[in-house]
């Protein structure tokens, strides 16, 4: 095989699978680990891919859309919907807990029908669906509203927040990479790191299409929490984020 052939093959690989490690592109394509390396270090310089420890990883672009509650609840349902159940799974009876904006936490309403919780939450759309369940209490922390996002936040909010203790916390994402919790804005970013900081148990929340995504504003590490995902993520997107925190899947 030519190199330039190798090369293509090195990255179709790469970006079918996200994640690829050099011992199984020597097997595959029966060339030394040497060579696969170098062909790794080309391809990174051309843009094509990222070297990681023991192997490469797919480029991801960094995210310029904001996306509305209505168009990202018609995303990956089931993979949101698995993650909700094991929300309410993680929860007991009689806990303090906040959870954050994010169409995967408004699911967690279909699964904690009669525990007895007191939630707090600076989402109105999540606020909608929990004032539903009569064995919940429910707080709504105020501030500037973000309409494409249905999140409250600003100073209002911060003030609110900063002397509140929870037991647990579960925040959504926009993306997760490497040792990194990103969020599109850095007004919700910023409040949701008080929030974590104030929470005995922290949850970053992310569906598998979220891993290895950058965003604008990277807001938290991830080996300060555990992280929750779907039955979706690849042995090697798990391999790799279990490097840097506990996951839940």
């Amino acid at each position: 095989m030519l190199k330039d052939e190798r090369q293509d093959f090195i990255v179709g690989i790469v970006n079918s699978e996200n994640i690829i490690e050099v011992s199984d592109l020597t097997s595959a394509l029966n060339v030394t680990e040497m060579t696969i390396r170098r062909d790794l270090k080309e391809l990174e310089e051309k843009g094509l891919l990222k070297r990681i420890h023991g192997g490469a990883k797919k480029v991801r672009n960094l995210s310029n859309v904001e996306y509305s509650n209505t168009e990202k609840k018609q995303k990956n349902i089931n993979q949101k919907k698995y993650i909700s159940k094991k929300i309410s799974e993680i929860l007991r009876d009689d806990e303090i807990i906040f959870m954050g904006p994010g169409t995967t936490m408004e699911y967690v309403s279909e699964y904690i029908d009669g525990k007895h919780l007191t939630i707090f939450t600076n989402s109105l759309y999540l606020f909608n669906e929990l004032i539903k369940i009569d064995s919940l209490a429910v707080r709504l922390i105020g501030g500037k509203y973000r309409k494409i996002t249905g999140a409250f936040v600003g100073p209002l909010a911060i003030d609110m927040i900063k002397d509140l203790r929870f037991q647990k916390t579960f925040i959504g994402v926009n993306g997760i990479s490497q040792n990194n919790a990103f969020a599109y804005n850095e007004d919700e970013g910023f409040l949701q790191k008080i929030i974590l900081d104030n929470s005995s148990e922290k949850f970053i929340v992310a569906d598998s299409s979220k891993i290895g995504i950058e965003d604008f504003y990277s807001f938290y590490k991830l080996e300060d929490v555990s992280v929750v995902t779907d039955d979706k993520i690849s042995s090697q997107e798990l391999k790799e984020l279990s490097k840097y925190t506990r996951v839940i899947k």
